[in-house]
């Protein structure tokens, strides 16, 4: 007796060369959560600016945060995935370089004026 799954059958089964399955669906919801993380990292820097006293670093923590959200709230991200040699979402991936290192120059700023103003 045969199998449900054909075990009897001879026939070659042709291999996708690649599983699509939900790797652009997984990238995009990957960057989203990069996203909230640096408008939250970004928040918490501005809220300890403002408990320090320091208005600079909150308008520097609030522009990283709106850098961040405003782009992904009018537009959704792109796959990433490579097409014909060129990687589609190259603006995304810079820009998203630039928040991270933005975020990291915020919250040392306010590190260092906390540790300034604890000294004196």
């Amino acid at each position: 007796m045969v199998s449900a799954a054909g075990a009897g059958d001879d026939a070659p089964r042709a291999h996708p060369s690649r599983d699509v399955g939900l790797q652009p669906e997984r990238t995009a919801l990957a960057w989203q959560r990069t996203i909230l993380s640096v408008t939250v990292g970004s928040l918490v820097c501005g809220a300890t600016a403002l408990r320090l006293d320091q208005p600079v670093i909150v308008v520097a923590a609030a522009a990283v945060a709106i850098a961040a959200m405003l782009p992904s709230v009018l537009r959704l991200p792109e796959g990433g995935l490579p097409s014909h040699g060129h990687l589609r979402s190259w603006r995304f991936l810079v820009r998203m370089v630039l928040l991270v290192s933005a975020l990291g120059a915020v919250g040392t700023a306010a590190a260092l004026v906390s540790m300034l103003q604890g000294d004196g």
